[in-house]
């Protein structure tokens, strides 16, 4: 299917170059092929860590986790597209943040009456996303304060930095140093890694073929090519919804193209919330986030900076303040220590307000 897809877009690229046909085509091609790279990327992590390479495993997932994002975002900085590439990110730290793990929430709550979750862990989890949120924030207030754009890059820059040291430090505390941890020692703790080998080991027990590390690594080969390529036909026909649906720039933007690339997360939540609970919740949509703000995001300043394209972490009064509320309401939640499937509901309910008011909001996308 990834083939056909691909094969179809590739057509169109050269037919029908931005069309409507060309958008929709690259974003159905987008789900499967990440979907692929995702299998690829957990089933070697889980050889990893069965041969004691946490730190590599940590590594890899934390490059490929978000491989969707990621392509499509270096792809956009490249073709000199920041303010596309600014957006789609903001939006996918929104859904991931709300969508993503709200329904998380609402269908492991629909299993479990009060879900409870290794508090510790998740707290500190939440703690990296208020970290993202102020590397954004200063920026976005440096430029409302000079009211203009001096030096404004150079702070970016600085910051992505910093954002790209703690994301390392992230993957050594969680792969390296504080992968086993006494629960007698310190309550409500779990090992910090315990969540996301279950749910792993639980995957590799359903796979009736389970790929060879070379079919992994094959897979990774050309699934990461495929969604490059998918993101630039995606790209070239990003205006097409706007022209031909009448659809809002800022809605394709910040609603539709990061939906599309976390499509993936949002079936995985659907489908294994129920039987996983709360651990698939805290490996999903916390996982998601924070390579996306400390990761993905950082990277694509540094990699405009490379290449003389012009993209810093600024946004505008609205997203700020929607990401600020998205991630304050999941850091409420997470302090709690359990959460209700109502709570789920509040957060998808929370992602359609925000879609609506996208919908509207005159912002170029």
């Amino acid at each position: 299917l990834s083939i056909l897809l691909f094969s179809l877009g590739t057509a169109l690229h050269f037919t029908q170059r931005a069309s409507l046909a060309e958008f929709f085509v690259a974003t159905i091609t987008i789900v499967p092929v990440s979907s692929l790279s995702r299998y690829a990327t957990q089933d070697l992590v889980i050889k990893l860590q069965r041969n004691d390479y946490e730190l590599l495993a940590g590594v890899l997932n934390g490059i490929f986790g978000n491989v969707a994002e990621l392509c499509f975002v270096l792809t956009a900085v490249a073709r000199r597209e920041s303010v596309i590439a600014q957006t789609a990110l903001t939006g996918a730290l929104i859904s991931s943040c709300l969508m993503v793990f709200g329904t998380c929430i609402f269908f492991g709550g629909i299993q479990h009456e009060r879900q409870y979750y290794p508090i510790t862990i998740a707290r500190a989890n939440a703690q990296l996303l208020v970290v993202s949120l102020v590397s954004i924030s200063i920026p976005t207030a440096f430029k409302s304060c000079l009211g203009g754009e001096s030096d404004l890059l150079t702070v970016s820059r600085g910051s992505a930095i910093v954002l790209l040291v703690e994301f390392a430090s992230y993957i050594y505390f969680f792969y390296y140093t504080h992968t086993e941890l006494d629960e007698d020692q310190i309550p409500n703790m779990i090992p910090a890694l315990m969540a996301s080998n279950e749910i792993l080991k639980n995957e590799v027990k359903e796979q009736n073929q389970p790929y060879t590390t070379y079919a992994n690594i094959s897979i990774l080969i050309f699934s990461t090519p495929a969604l490059v390529f998918a993101s630039i036909y995606l790209l070239e026909a990003v205006h097409a919804p706007s022209e031909k649906l009448k659809l809002s720039e800022s809605f394709v933007g910040l609603v539709t193209i990061p939906s599309i690339l976390a499509t993936v997360d949002h079936v995985a939540a659907v489908l294994r919330s129920q039987k996983e609970g709360i651990a698939w919740i805290i490996e999903t949509a916390f996982g998601s986030s924070i390579r996306i703000s400390l990761f993905v995001f950082p990277l694509a300043v540094i990699f405009g900076w490379a290449l003389g394209v012009k993209i810093g972490m600024i946004l505008d009064g609205f997203q700020v303040i929607v990401l600020g509320l998205a991630i304050l309401g999941v850091n409420h939640v997470i302090h709690n220590g359990y959460a209700y499937w109502l709570e789920g509901t509040i957060f998808i309910s929370s992602f359609l307000l925000f879609a609506i008011a996208a919908w509207f909001y005159p912002n170029q996308a």
